[in-house]
């Protein structure tokens, strides 16, 4: 009995081994079964695709300054000569500063460039002038384009004269336009590559802008075709004028010269920038577009004439191209416009359908040569400059162009 009961709590015992053996494996059976239902297999991860936004196009700006006559022959070559500074002698009245303000500065050079001088005597008796090419670099180092529409650029030589100017400004990377002798309606105006900055990244970049060069000085009546010359321009970019014409040394502007000055604006200038009376003349707002008269001289040797010829006006322009597509076509065709007699009125012809809407602000600033040399003008001088040109009374003038 005692063997049957040891056998018998034996087998107890075994099954209960045999059923907590079951338990374990089957419990640890469905615990690697549920971990391995909540924890995910490792998968290749896929790249993000890097989308790359096309270069948005910019606003452009450019802001010129307008000066009056230059010249550096008679004596203001004799005094440079003498100065022991040498061709930097003409613009160091100046500062780095002045120049910084703007990208770009314009004036009339009245003067043929040769290196065929003229005797300084007949350059004082009977006003035929020359200037030197040598001179050219330092000035280019202030003047982006100069306007070749005056009463002197026949002075060496007539058409051989200008031919050397031109030749000696393209060297000299100062771009020229305009002529003295009027029947020659295709040199009036010249596609100028004007400098430019784009608004938000501030990059240097450049606009096309055409500047017109009259010279009315023996025929004062200009003719329909002469003027219509800018309508075509006017289609698709700004047009400056730049004329030579008037009574010298007079301080109001003659009804002759108010008339054509008027139909120049009618034929598509967007503003007007006189010059050959030597002083500062008013100015006035003719359909929203500013006409200055005559800005009066920037460097010449006419000091001992009285302080109106010591006193020139800087008209500052700043043209804003916001349209971006416009934008984008004037930096891509403005670099070659820079070569006289370029084929950029006819490519941007082709490429713009009208011209963009563009914003369009001024501002004033003078300069005084009573010591020979042209410097930025005192608040005083300043103040003097502007009540010649009649600046107060410029109202009514067009934001946009």
């Amino acid at each position: 009995m005692r063997y049957a009961l040891r056998s018998h709590t034996h087998k107890h015992r075994l099954i209960l081994w045999v059923c907590l053996f079951v338990v374990i494996v089957l419990g640890a059976g469905a615990t690697i079964f549920m971990l391995h239902r909540k924890t995910p297999s490792p998968s290749v991860a896929t790249p993000k695709k890097v989308v790359t936004k096309p270069a948005q196009a910019e606003s452009v700006t450019s802001h010129m300054q307008f000066v009056g006559d230059v010249f550096w022959g008679r004596s203001v070559q004799t005094t440079a000569e003498k100065s022991g500074q040498g061709y930097s002698y003409i613009t160091s009245g100046l500062s780095a500063q002045d120049r910084a303000q703007y990208d770009a500065w314009i004036a009339n050079f009245e003067c043929p460039i040769t290196t065929k001088d003229v005797p300084y005597e007949l350059q004082v008796d009977i006003l035929k002038f020359n200037c030197r090419p040598e001179y050219l670099p330092n000035l280019a180092k202030w003047f982006t384009a100069a306007s070749q529409a005056n009463n002197h650029t026949d002075n060496n030589g007539g058409a051989w004269g200008l031919d050397q100017t031109r030749a000696n400004l393209q060297a000299a990377s100062i771009q020229n336009f305009g002529t003295y002798d009027m029947s020659q309606t295709n040199d009036l105006c010249e596609v100028i590559t004007m400098p430019a900055t784009t608004a938000q990244t501030h990059k240097r970049v450049s606009i096309p802008v055409a500047l017109c060069g009259y010279m009315y000085v023996v025929d004062v009546t200009p003719t329909d075709a002469q003027l219509a010359v800018m309508q075509q321009y006017a289609k698709v970019m700004p047009v400056i004028a730049m004329p030579h014409m008037g009574v010298e040394y007079r301080t109001t502007a003659e009804p002759a010269k108010v008339s054509a000055y008027h139909r120049m604006i009618d034929n598509g200038a967007d503003m007007v920038v006189g010059a050959h009376p030597h002083v500062i003349q008013n100015s006035e707002v003719y359909k929203g577009r500013l006409i200055a008269y005559s800005v009066g001289n920037f460097l010449f040797d006419q000091q001992s004439l009285g302080r109106d010829e010591t006193l020139g006006l800087g008209v500052g322009v700043r043209l804003t191209i916001n349209d971006p597509a416009a934008a984008k076509i004037y930096e891509s065709v403005a670099p070659s416009c820079s070569v006289y007699k370029d084929n950029c009125l006819a490519t941007l012809t082709a490429k713009l359908k009208s011209r963009p809407k563009i914003g369009v602000t001024y501002n004033f600033s003078c300069y005084d040569e009573a010591d020979k040399l042209p410097k930025l003008g005192s608040a005083a001088a300043c103040a003097e400059a502007e009540k010649s040109a009649t600046v107060d009374q410029l109202s009514g003038l067009a934001t946009s162009w």
